[in-house]
């Protein structure tokens, strides 16, 4: 994590010293002044990065390449990220199965990036909050962001885990439906084919059963179960609207040349303690040494996921970011077979297949 918190302090120094004419958030990706925040204007030609010399440089020269040596950076930050989300989504899987309660699991996760992030913060001499222009916009991230956290991992403990990071990939359908909206990009007949067609995965997946036909889940002791079931469906997608609107303001606030680590610091010190509110609602859990491994995992692989994300946000559109992040349905469903030993059914898969496919049809298509 230190490698990340470095690459974070050298890289935006690198940035700073190149000239703003060769600005690549300023060329096709639609950067003009939104809602009164004015682009960065010394974000730089990302292609002309030096690592420092010695053993730390030969460390960081593949980093910063993945950071932002490249045109392909965002693409590659996006892949990081949702390989890191998978890892995080496994370990939250497994502490459901040990008992231990989301809030709780929210809470540690959120000190542990608070803490990272805010060193990072304070070792670039950056304002926790980010500069005052962008302020409200980085508390509003902070706040949409922990609802949608706090639904996905709901939704995580309530179904399989291929299912509700299915249910997740709905996300960038409504993040292409968000974006035409609010950052002007095109809207038609491409997208709405895509979300009809995303909608029909989702009812393959779930197998509702009033669609379905399975009256014996509705019936003794699997009522309860059922009815879990249904209200992680629902936790599921909210928390995936949810997760669109804080990626368009992401996207906005990466616009401005503000520190991928602004961003992930709110997000957790907003969520900390809010997760702990939460924790009066369910009951204490003590975890024991390996869950505390477990919870550390949760904590440092959600970090590395969501600096990653801030900064494949800030090179790449949210169209195209959002659709990078299907590898995460593989990696999820191969963890899902290796370590939770779940198999998923045959409509199931059809379903899986047709909601990336779907959403993959909407935001790579976005730009064309």
């Amino acid at each position: 994590m230190s490698t990340l918190l470095a690459v974070d302090q050298v890289g935006l120094k690198s940035l700073d010293i190149l000239p703003a004419s060769k600005n690549p958030l300023s060329s096709g990706m639609h950067t003009g002044e939104l809602h009164g925040v004015k682009s960065h204007p010394d974000l730089g030609d990302l292609h002309h990065f030096s690592a420092p010399s010695g053993e730390l440089g030969r460390l960081l020269k593949p980093v910063l390449w993945i950071w932002g040596g490249s045109k392909h950076s965002g693409v590659a930050c996006m892949a990081l990220s949702s390989l890191a989300y998978s890892v995080m989504g496994l370990a939250v899987k497994l502490l459901a199965g040990a008992k231990i309660p989301s809030s709780e699991t929210v809470l540690v996760r959120c000190a542990i990036i608070a803490l990272l992030s805010g060193y990072g913060l304070q070792k670039q001499k950056h304002p926790l909050l980010g500069s005052p222009g962008v302020r409200h916009l980085v508390l509003a991230r902070a706040i949409i962001g922990f609802f949608a956290l706090s639904a996905f991992f709901y939704s995580i403990q309530a179904l399989p885990l291929r299912d509700a990071t299915v249910l997740n990939f709905t996300m960038p359908v409504m993040t292409a439906m968000m974006a035409a909206v609010f950052l002007g990009e095109a809207w038609g007949s491409r997208e709405v084919a895509g979300t009809i067609c995303s909608l029909v995965g989702v009812l393959l997946v779930t197998q509702p059963d009033i669609l379905f036909g399975k009256p014996k889940l509705l019936q003794g002791a699997n009522e309860r179960k059922g009815s879990e079931e249904t209200l992680g469906v629902f936790m599921a997608i909210g928390g995936s609207a949810l997760g669109a609107a804080s990626y368009i303001v992401l996207r906005v606030v990466g616009k401005t040349g503000e520190p991928p680590l602004v961003c992930v610091f709110a997000f957790a010190a907003f969520s900390a303690p809010m997760a702990a509110v939460g924790m009066l609602f369910q009951p204490f859990a003590v975890p024991s040494a390996w869950e505390w491994f477990e919870l550390v995992v949760v904590g440092l692989s959600a970090f590395a996921a969501q600096v990653l994300l801030n900064r494949g946000l800030q090179l790449e559109k949210a169209s195209k970011a959002t659709a990078i992040q299907y590898v995460k349905i593989l990696v999820t469903y191969l963890f899902g077979v290796i370590f939770l030993h779940e198999v998923p059914s045959f409509l199931g898969v059809v379903g899986a297949c047709l909601i990336a496919a779907s959403a993959a049809f909407v935001t790579l298509g976005a730009g064309h």
